[in-house]
């Protein structure tokens, strides 16, 4: 087994970092993207897992997130177009997946933000992928959203893109939290797996808040999507913990 790095440079000349784990005779190609204030090194025992099992892996990490984003943007996509970046970050993903990959499937698994991300490549580049996989995702509840949608939207023009709101904190991972009181962490919410949640709790990279303009644009992107415009024959996996608030 070998594990490799590599960067593609985006359309706005952003780093895209990545790494590839590979068996000696792979039959298959998982790419993963990973979830929001989080990072593509949290995966590393998985991917190796899987290639016990002869599939390759690629992980790589969303802007904002992971060991080489700068401190000042961490949390943050983008000043401009940030779902529209992400999105098409994770298909030139998928694609030099193929390219490493030639003939073999590719399966994108998506957890949690990136499950949204990996529905807006399925829906705008269909064919960029084999077979979708969704961990700890939800329906796209447009009532709710949109409400959300109008509260960020406000405090994204009242502070600037780049504030961290203590207000969207507590309606998100903060209530998330609350439903499982009385609690040991702020992100108890995570996993019943405590050493998971110590884990998370301790590395650096993790449980940052994330900038208001990064919020309006998840909100917006998740708005887009619709599963009625997908390709029909796609393979679609769900899976969840059984208490997994989102």
């Amino acid at each position: 087994m070998q594990e490799h790095p590599f960067t593609l440079t985006s359309q706005d000349e952003h780093s895209i970092r990545g790494t590839v784990f590979q068996p000696d005779a792979p039959n298959s190609v998982l790419v993963i993207a990973h979830g929001m204030a989080e990072h593509a090194g949290r995966y590393v025992d998985f991917a190796r897992w899987l290639n016990g099992r002869s599939i390759a892996v690629v992980t790589f990490d969303h802007r904002g997130h992971g060991a080489g984003t700068p401190e000042q943007d961490r949390g943050h996509y983008s000043d401009s177009h940030g779902w529209a970046k992400v999105t098409d970050d994770l298909h030139r993903v998928l694609c030099h997946s193929r390219a490493l990959f030639p003939g073999l499937p590719v399966f994108l698994l998506g957890h949690s933000m990136g499950s949204f991300i990996a529905q807006s490549c399925a829906q705008q580049h269909p064919d960029s992928l084999d077979t979708l996989i969704l961990s700890a995702t939800n329906r796209i509840h447009r009532p709710h959203l949109l409400v959300s949608r109008l509260i960020i939207g406000g405090l994204r023009k009242l502070f600037g893109r780049r504030h961290l709101s203590p207000i969207i904190a507590q309606m998100t991972f903060g209530k998330f939290n609350r439903l499982f009181r009385p609690n040991r962490t702020d992100c108890d919410w995570l996993s019943r797996d405590r050493a998971q949640v110590d884990a998370y709790v301790a590395d650096p990279l993790c449980g940052f808040p994330c900038s208001t303009g990064l919020w309006h644009d998840f909100i917006r992107g998740m708005l887009t999507i619709n599963p009625t415009r997908w390709r029909k024959d796609l393979p679609v996996h769900l899976f969840a913990g059984t208490d997994d608030p989102v």
